[in-house]
Formats: structure tokens, C-alpha cells, sequence
């Protein structure tokens, strides 16, 4: 796991590391998910919000990797990484798609809509959703290969 992944160490030691690879297909990335979430239930059931939050945040980015780094190919692998601590979970991704366009995640600026809710578009949110739940996201680009790194609490962000 690279020193990305290793920053949560700061807030305490391990509880949880799991990784796997996978392939990019809808399956696969499904799967995935729903196996760290069951794991993450188990060893956090009072932590609720970040667990939620953490699986918004996997479906996110893993279903960005699928679509857009292979280019809804199926034809490609993702590593995937998380290791949480009492008070945060870190996510770490590795694939060998295309790069983020720029080398850096897209701006997420909300802007008003001149539609109703029934009419939003399927798209565009993911990145504001991805911003919004994390306290830490790093992407880097190491010769063929896409690193991604986010960090979720896994209690409430305080708000004063």
C-alpha cells in the first residue's frame, strides 16, 4: 500500500486493511463494494454516517475507473485498498486506464439548475459527492497508472 493510503495512520492504529483486484465491470466493482461494506459494518456498527459515506464514495470513484479510465470495457483491472482507523477510512486505487483529463479530478462547483428534480441529469454529480464526504483526496499519475487516495471520517465532520 503506498504512503497515500498510510496517512490515516496519524489518527490511530489499523482496525481494518483489505485489498483486492478486481476487474472493471459493473460485476466486479458491485461485488467489491458490497464486501468492504459488510466488513465495515461489522467492525464499525455504531459509525453509520462514514460507512454510509464510504460507500457513496467507493461507487463513486470505482464506477469512474469502469467508465471512463476503460472506457466501459470491461478490459481492465483496479486495485483497491482500504485501510480505516477509529476515526477514518482511507480508499486507494490503482489502474492503468486513461488518465484524468488535466492529471486532476474535475471541479466540482454545484451551479443552480434551471430544472426541477424530476429533470436532473444522470450525471455530473460524482466528484461534488466525492469532495463533499472526504477530508482528503490525492490523485497522481506514476507512468502508466492512475493512484487515487481519499479519506473519510468515520465520524461526523463538526460543523461550528
Amino acid at each position: 500500500m503506498s504512503s497515500l493510503a498510510r496517512l490515516p495512520r496519524a489518527f490511530g492504529a489499523p482496525r481494518l486493511h483489505y485489498e483486492e483486484t478486481i476487474n472493471a465491470d459493473p460485476i466486479s466493482v458491485r461485488d467489491t463494494i458490497l464486501e468492504i461494506m459488510r466488513r465495515l459494518q461489522h467492525e464499525f456498527p455504531s459509525q453509520s454516517e462514514g460507512i454510509i459515506s464510504t460507500e457513496i464514495v467507493l461507487a463513486e470513484v470505482l464506477n469512474n475507473i469502469a467508465e471512463h479510465s476503460y472506457e466501459d470495457s470491461n478490459l481492465g483491472d483496479v486495485s483497491v485498498s482500504v485501510l480505516c482507523t477509529d476515526d477514518m477510512i482511507s480508499v486507494e486505487t490503482r489502474d492503468h486506464g486513461l488518465p484524468m483529463p488535466g492529471l486532476t479530478p474535475p471541479a466540482t462547483e454545484l451551479e443552480s439548475l434551471p430544472v426541477g428534480v424530476e429533470d436532473l441529469p444522470e450525471g455530473g454529480f460524482g466528484w461534488f459527492f466525492i469532495r463533499s464526504l472526504s477530508t482528503h483526496m490525492e490523485y497522481r499519475r506514476t507512468g502508466s497508472q492512475n493512484i487515487f487516495c481519499v479519506q473519510i471520517p468515520t465520524i461526523p465532520k463538526i460543523v461550528t
